[in-house]
């Protein structure tokens, strides 16, 4: 029978066990009762050899490429020297046995291994703890939390989703503060309004409504001629003169030192939680710009913000279908409509676009379902595109203003493929650009970048491309004198070739004599059918007519 090995991986490095009597423990309960106690299991699985990694990043190397099924080689090379020959080895993953089988190792998987993992774990860790250079068990403690650290912070580090998370919270964000400010301004303006109730109708902006009560405080001690400089500045000269018109005559009540010091301080509040909601939107703009240029110039930045919070991210929205995406955010009507067999809603998230609100009633339905078309579009343009830009973007939104203009009554606009036609060569122009500029500034060291991915050794082709040149030029002007020698030789070479020529076109005339008379037998053969199925018909017609003349004797 083949001797077994067992390798078991760990944060310090590769060990390798032999396991006694492999093929004598035949179910996984026996295996259970040796791992539980440390004398039988060490009677059955024997230490063998062990390699360290060197360093923490050569851990993370080999643990990543380990997690991937691959074989590095510290790993193979460490079985070929400690694995002697027709011995089969015993694994904890499949992936890494099928890429172990390739590079010529017997390979077993069995549920035994795994309890075999698990004894390991128990009763191991503190002898490869003292040959990994004499560390504790402490420390090996330390050696897994570090390497898992390590781990998952390259995983969170490729994840290609990781734009749009701070959309997603951004937009969640947005959306509480607006809620917020909502209700904050409306108390401002209920509270402030028993004092001055006039300002409410004549300022509805929440932020300058915000302002001006911080500028204006108590309205019967401003002194207009010497204060209003800074409303002018804010609002204009017009707007304060109806203010100052307004204050004048205006039925309010006072209000203690105590209660406008408490407006004035809430006012500043939700001026700057105002200022911090346009610093997010502008902050939205500039990470839509970078992860979904083309899907928000089409559907606006908060438009596709929520779209990609409500899908969980951009590659989920960019597998969804136009039908889909068209009722993203209607799911309970539409269940409720199924559910009751009535019409189905149009739009959900969608309905916040300003397409829809310019389209008429009649209208809204095409409208929604033509700017979701464009969405599904530009959301798979913004994920799977090598470059962003937002070419596609703008000429999808020139055309979605020609449609909405068709649905009103205007003229006929062009078809989408010409226009995607268009947009597809401008984007190839500004690919080829970008891919010239970032090869531009590697070639000068050697390489060339595309994309993040270098290739070494650019001038070095340039320069054997030359210097081949080179070689074929003298190797022209060389053979240039032999050619005047072989000039004499090559005329009777030219014959015999005419001469193989002739015979050649002598054959293909046969072949053409002889096609030409199988298709004139051909065609005699069927005129002469024809001529039968003729004489057929005429002689049926000459019976019909005796039979036609005998009835009327």
């Amino acid at each position: 029978m083949d001797k077994t090995y067992f390798l078991f991986e760990t944060a310090a490095g590769y060990a390798l066990y032999h396991i006694d009597q492999w093929e004598q423990i035949g179910h996984q309960e026996e295996m259970e009762q040796v791992c539980c106690s440390g004398d039988k299991f060490k009677e059955t699985v024997q230490f063998k050899a062990f390699q360290p990694f060197t360093t923490a990043a050569d851990a993370l190397e080999n643990i990543r490429a380990v997690v991937d099924g691959e074989v590095t080689p510290m790993l193979s090379g460490f079985l070929s020297i400690n694995m002697p020959k027709g011995t089969q080895l015993a694994v904890v993953d499949p992936a890494l046995g099928k890429s172990l089988s390739t590079k010529g190792f017997k390979v077993v998987y069995d549920p035994n291994v795994i309890e075999i993992v698990r004894g390991c774990r128990l009763h191991e860790m503190k002898h490869i703890a003292k040959l990994a250079s004499g560390a504790s068990a402490f420390d090996m403690d330390k050696f897994h939390v570090g390497l898992g650290h390590n781990y998952s912070r390259g995983k969170l580090q490729v994840d290609p989703r990781r734009h749009d998370k701070p959309v997603v919270n951004c937009v969640a964000l947005l959306d509480s503060l607006t809620k917020n400010l909502n209700s904050f301004a409306m108390r401002v303006r209920e509270w402030y309004g028993w004092h001055f109730p006039e300002l409410v109708k004549i300022v509805p902006d929440n932020k300058l409504y915000c302002q001006c009560v911080q500028i204006i405080q108590c309205k019967n001690e401003f002194d207009w001629d010497t204060q209003s400089e800074q409303l002018t500045a804010l609002l204009g000269e017009e707007v304060t003169n109806t203010i100052r018109k307004a204050a004048n005559q205006s039925i309010g009540h006072e209000l203690t030192k105590s209660c406008m010091e408490n407006i004035y301080n809430f006012a500043g509040q939700v001026v700057k939680l105002e200022e911090m909601r346009e610093k997010l939107n502008t902050h939205l703009g500039n990470k839509l710009a970078v992860t979904a240029p083309n899907l928000s110039t089409v559907a606006g930045n908060v438009l596709t913000g929520r779209l990609i919070s409500h899908a969980g991210s951009l590659v989920n929205l960019a597998k969804m279908s136009a039908s889909s995406i068209q009722i993203l955010g209607a799911e309970k009507a539409l269940f409720r409509a199924l559910k009751t067999r009535s019409n189905t809603p149009k739009y959900g998230l969608i309905f916040q676009s300003n397409f829809i609100g310019k389209a008429s009633i009649k209208h809204k339905g095409r409208a929604a379902r033509y700017l979701a078309n464009k969405c599904a579009l530009a959301a798979r343009l913004d994920c799977f595109c090598d470059v962003n830009t937002d070419i596609y973007g703008k000429h999808m939104l020139e055309l979605l203003n020609k449609r909405m203009d068709y649905l009103a009554g205007g003229p006929a606009h062009e078809t989408s493929i010409d226009v995607m036609k268009a947009a597809s060569r401008e984007y190839e122009a500004v690919k080829s650009k970008v891919v010239k500029t970032t090869s531009g500034v590697d070639t000068v060291k050697g390489s060339s970048s595309v994309a993040g991915h270098t290739v070494e050794g650019s001038t070095d082709k340039k320069k054997d491309n030359s210097t081949d040149g080179k070689k074929k030029k003298e190797k022209k002007h060389a053979s240039g004198g032999d050619m005047d020698k072989e000039k004499h030789s090559g005329d009777t070479d030219d014959k015999k070739e005419k001469k193989k020529k002739d015979k050649k076109k002598e054959k293909h005339g046969d072949k053409d004599t002889e096609g030409k008379r199988q298709r004139e037998h051909l065609d005699g053969e069927s005129d002469k059918k024809k001529k039968k199925k003729e004489n057929g018909t005429d002689g049926k017609k000459e019976k019909k007519d005796k039979k036609k003349h005998s009835s009327t004797d």
